[in-house]
């Protein structure tokens, strides 16, 4: 669980707001240098993964985040869509700070993804969710035949999304490294488009929930 949302609901949404001021700030006076430097602009380079962290809070609690565990999110999901994300470095931060570096962190992770899907399953078997939802995902992380056994299929991702994930390589390059317990370069060149529609996931609770015991005991392994 995100610490950070177990606070009193004034101090989260006084917080949350400071934290994007912040960073509309930033960008303010990236933009204002920029006009009289133009090489000032490049610092957004370094912007997108700052900004990812102080917008996080704001866009949960307005409901452009929707968590389904700690670390699986949807962005602007709807009744015919969701665009699943792993947590940002806010929750690295807040939620996965207490494990260490490789595969009790990469363990801990893919057990707090397969929660997430887990969480949308119940949504769907109680009516809160359509079952002709589509579940959608870029996969760099996942390994394709694991996804494809989940019923998933895969796709070459889409320009927009390989642009989305070389603007947040940095984020991406530092939580992968803490996944592998030493520092690699997610091959983020090799994401493929993973969806699946509401109805075949549930099909697949079985499957998802084995899986997740398995993780459960390689855990208990670790420690």
């Amino acid at each position: 669980m995100n610490k950070f949302y177990q606070q009193p609901k004034g101090l989260i949404w006084l917080e949350s707001i400071l934290f994007f001021l912040l960073g509309v700030g930033l960008a303010i006076f990236i933009i204002e240098k920029g006009d009289a430097q133009p090489l000032f602009y490049s610092a957004f380079i370094l912007y997108v993964p700052i900004s990812q962290f102080l917008y996080t809070p704001l866009f949960k609690l307005t409901g452009g985040y929707t968590y389904y565990s700690p670390m699986l999110l949807g962005y602007m999901a709807n009744n015919q869509q969701i665009d699943l994300h792993s947590g940002t470095s806010f929750d690295y931060l807040c939620v996965m700070r207490t494990y260490s570096p490789g595969i009790e962190f990469r363990n801990r992770l893919l057990m707090y993804h397969l929660e997430g899907l887990l969480q949308i399953i119940s949504r769907i078997e109680h009516k809160h969710m359509q079952e002709s939802v589509n579940i959608v995902g870029t996969s760099y992380f996942f390994n394709d035949r694991t996804l494809q056994k989940l019923g998933f299929q895969l796709e070459k991702a889409s320009l927009f999304y390989r642009i989305n994930l070389f603007l947040n390589f940095i984020d991406l390059w530092w939580m992968y490294s803490l996944s592998q317990g030493k520092w690699s370069i997610p091959k983020v060149w090799h994401a493929k488009k993973a969806h699946i529609q509401g109805a075949k996931l549930v099909e697949q609770k079985m499957a998802l929930q084995g899986l997740l015991q398995t993780l459960k005991a390689k855990q208990k392994e670790v420690h």
